[in-house]
Parts: C-alpha cells; sequence; structure tokens
C-alpha cells in the first residue's frame, strides 16, 4: 500500500486544473535525484511519461568531472530509472543551441563586464524553448522538470509562485515564465522538501535516492571561470590594467578585467589599510574599480529584456525584488522606462548589486516577472 506521502504526491498530481489520466507528459531527466522522482511519480499516476536527457555540451576529455551533472553516467542513471519504472528514455542533442545560447552568452556577460547567470538562460532557452517544441514533434501535452516551484490556475490566469521548501526554492531561475508556458509546464516536487524527495525516491525503488546533487556550472570542468574562458580562446587580449579606488587613485594592477566580478575579495593582490572588495568592472578602460565594503551597497538598479507572468505593469509598482538566487527579497518601486526597461529603487540599500545578474519580482511569495540588471551611468572617471 502506498505511503502517506505517496499519496499526498499523487494527488497533488491529480489535482491539476488541465493534466488528465493517460497524458502524454516529456519528462526533463538530468540523472539527478529531483528529475528522476519527478518522472517516476508521473509514471506511477498514469500518465504516458517520455523521459528525455538533453545533451547540452560535449563532455569528451573535460578531465575530472565527478562533482558535475548532467555527465554521460548520469544519462545512464535517468536511463536506468525509465528503464525499471517502464517507460522510454531518449538522449536528445541540443549541443548547437546550448553552445549559442548559454555558453556563448556566458563567455560575451564575463567581456562585457558582467556576471552572468547560465542556468536562467539554460532553463529559457532549451528546457522551457527547445525541449517544448520537441514535444510538440512528440504530441507531448507537458513538459515536467524536478524545479521547485509552484504553479497556480485562478480566474482564468496561471501563476508561479515560490515552493513550499524555502531552503529548495527555485522560482528565481524561471521568472522567463509567461501564460503560454505555464499552461503546459509542470513541476510534480512543488509541495515537497528534498528529504521528501528522497524518501519518495526509495519507496519507489529509485536506486539513486541518495545521490548527492551538484551545484555547480555544469560545463565549467576548470576550478575557475576564468580558466575557462582562456581554454575557449575568449582572452580579449587587452593584457594588464589598473585596479583603482573610486577617487581614481591606483593601487596596483590587474591581469584582465574579465577575472572580476562585482563583490569579489580575494585575489586582488593590491595592500590597503582596510579589506577591499571589487565594485564594478569597465571593459572600455580595462580598469576594476574597488572600495570598502560599504561602497558595495546601492539602492537603485536598471533592468532589460524584461519577462513578465501577467503583462508588464504601465504605472510604478510596489512590490519585492531579489537580486540573486540565495538573496532574500527586498521592498522596492519599480518605474517603468522607455525601451521595456525598469529602474528598481529599494527602501534599504542591496549589496553587491551587479550586472548581468537578474533581478526577479515578486508580491507575497508569487512572481510577477524579472529582468537582467544592466550597469548604471556613472561619472566616476580616471
Amino acid at each position: 500500500m502506498p505511503s502517506p506521502l505517496l499519496e499526498k504526491a499523487l494527488a497533488h498530481l491529480r489535482n491539476h486544473p488541465t493534466l488528465r489520466s493517460g497524458d502524454r507528459i516529456l519528462a526533463a531527466m538530468s540523472g539527478g535525484v529531483d528529475s528522476s522522482v519527478m518522472a517516476a511519480l508521473l509514471h506511477r499516476a498514469g500518465f504516458d511519461v517520455i523521459g528525455v536527457s538533453m545533451q547540452l555540451f560535449d563532455k569528451s576529455g573535460s578531465g575530472d568531472s565527478e562533482a558535475k551533472c548532467c555527465t554521460l553516467d548520469d544519462f545512464q542513471d535517468a536511463r536506468r530509472v525509465a528503464f525499471e519504472a517502464g517507460f522510454p528514455h531518449y538522449v536528445m542533442d541540443f549541443e548547437a543551441q546550448f553552445r549559442e545560447t548559454v555558453i556563448e552568452g556566458f563567455i560575451q556577460s564575463y567581456l562585457n563586464g558582467e556576471t552572468p547567470s547560465p542556468c536562467i538562460q539554460c532553463n529559457q532557452h532549451l528546457k522551457f524553448s527547445a525541449l517544448m517544441e520537441r514535444a510538440d514533434s512528440l504530441d507531448a501535452a507537458f513538459v515536467a522538470t524536478g524545479h521547485y516551484a509552484t504553479i497556480s490556475h485562478a480566474e482564468g490566469f496561471w501563476h508561479l509562485h515560490k515552493a513550499a521548501d524555502a531552503a529548495k526554492d527555485q522560482s528565481y531561475f524561471l521568472f522567463h515564465h509567461n501564460q503560454a508556458t505555464l499552461a503546459r509546464s509542470l513541476f510534480p516536487l512543488a509541495h515537497l522538501t528534498k528529504p521528501e524527495v528522497r524518501q519518495l525516491g526509495t519507496e519507489l525503488g529509485l536506486h539513486l535516492a541518495e545521490k548527492p546533487e551538484s551545484q555547480e556550472i555544469c560545463f565549467v570542468t576548470q576550478e575557475r571561470y576564468d580558466a575557462f574562458l582562456e581554454s575557449e580562446g575568449r582572452d580579449p587580449g587587452r593584457g594588464e590594467g589598473d585596479i583603482r579606488l573610486l577617487d581614481g587613485r591606483i593601487l596596483g594592477r590587474h591581469r584582465g578585467y574579465w577575472r572580476h566580478t562585482v563583490g569579489q575579495r580575494r585575489g586582488l593582490g593590491v595592500a590597503h589599510s582596510e579589506p577591499l572588495y571589487v565594485l564594478r568592472t569597465d571593459p572600455g578602460t580595462n580598469t576594476v574599480w574597488v572600495g570598502p565594503e560599504a561602497d558595495l551597497f546601492g539602492r537603485e538598479l536598471m533592468a532589460r529584456d524584461l519577462s513578465w507572468v501577467l503583462g508588464a505593469p504601465a504605472v510604478p509598482l510596489a512590490c519585492e525584488a531579489r537580486i540573486r538566487s540565495r538573496s532574500p527579497e527586498a521592498e522596492a518601486l519599480l518605474i517603468p522606462l522607455p525601451e521595456g526597461r525598469v529602474q528598481v529603487s529599494f527602501a534599504t540599500p542591496q549589496r553587491a548589486i551587479a550586472p548581468g545578474q537578474a533581478v526577479v519580482f515578486y508580491r507575497e511569495g508569487e512572481v510577477l516577472g524579472g529582468g537582467w540588471i544592466c550597469p548604471i551611468a556613472t561619472d566616476q572617471t580616471a
């Protein structure tokens, strides 16, 4: 007899407003615990599951990838889960799209003096765009993933909320969703905690129920991202440059502005009376600007390339905003600007607002939308 936890998980699926028994679902399987439990749950609930692992980059010759995700061993784990449960599993080639949209974007962001968020780009362009196109070709009504976030439907609209487990919430990485994509997306783990997911994995007989998690960027096998850029032959060739305080004083030299990110403390190689942090990098002048921690805090940011779950606001909007995945939301005011941008003003100063990162807007735990932090013009010059 199923345990109360398994009954709870199955009931959650059966209560979905548009999912019907026997519907075909494309289940994105990375080979980790979350996606494996997600796919096995859907199959146990009676849906027509097709497991898919996404071949995103060439793993041959990548060296020691023991701690990385999406390895060939991970694909074998996904295949075994599917085989033992009794549903088909395929590996689909998305290398070209991944190279163009995620890896190139990752590299270019650093070269632009920004700090990229490749996992969000992968979710947006691969898992919930390219994979949905594959779902169409297989007559699958839904795409399911192991993300921890909640989708609801009320008064004719789809809504995106935080997960039940605050420690595992991944709604920040999913702000790009709109009405069309939410209508076809399933997050079967939304109401579960990680220990509950592992318990379900054991109850469902999955061999990887205790498999450890990986939190690293899957395609960067080097210890540092700048070594990855070098291995890709993407050093812009500008050589050394100045490390400066905001008053213009030169404290030392760096080996490339793109080796430094906002908030960085270690590795500056300069002496000063108090600890210094990277405040911003300037590709145009090949300068790294530094200062004490107090200078890291700011009240405003600009955001571009906005996505909205229920449409863009036409007037200033009071909400909460989050500037990195593990930061708490902070009270903010959004002011719409021309060309689809917004100005975000925080009630309290925020630490290390980094261009290239995402800013995501919430109201009482619901995701309103989000966008990409861009540099604000400054009069600080050498």
